[in-house]
């Protein structure tokens, strides 16, 4: 096999494997805590920031979502109270989403279970150098794709 080959068959076991393992953590994550994943994702992030709140751009860029699609997302989770828009703390000008004490209580409830299923899913079937691999491999992918949206050159 060439080695242009192996590079090929890697990218579809990536592609098709990661895929596989995302529909399954969904399903597992509505089915035990109904949330899913775009929704555990937003509360996390929120969770990390300063002062738990982020302009929605710094949101969506973090989050790999159109802004539109964060956009609806933050209004689902706004009517479940889980996440408030206030005006920019920043400049005013912007909005920030904002962690609310529900979300964060339903984060608390939905991370011990989400490791869970990602130790499982995931870390379970790994070795110590396989999980070094793979942050040294996608560690330095998601900083250039980050680089790139900032850069906008993840817009087609």
């Amino acid at each position: 096999m060439s080695e242009r080959d192996r590079a090929l068959r890697a990218w579809r076991a990536y592609f098709e494997g990661s895929r596989l393992l995302e529909n399954e953590l969904e399903r597992r994550m509505k089915a035990s805590c109904g949330i899913d994943l775009g929704d555990y994702n937003v509360l996390l992030v929120l969770s990390e920031a300063e002062s738990s709140r982020m302009r929605m751009g710094d949101l969506a860029r973090a989050l790999a979502f159109a802004p539109g699609r964060l956009t609806y997302r933050v209004a689902a989770l706004e009517r479940e109270g889980l996440v408030a828009r206030e005006p920019s703390t920043a400049d005013g000008r912007g909005t920030d989403a904002v962690l609310t004490d529900a979300g964060r209580s339903r984060l608390r409830r939905t991370r011990p279970v989400h490791a869970r299923h990602i130790d499982e899913l995931f870390l379970a079937g790994l070795d110590a150098a396989q999980v070094e691999m793979l942050d040294a491999v996608f560690g330095p992918l998601r900083a250039r794709m980050l680089d790139r949206a900032d850069d906008g050159a993840g817009e087609p």
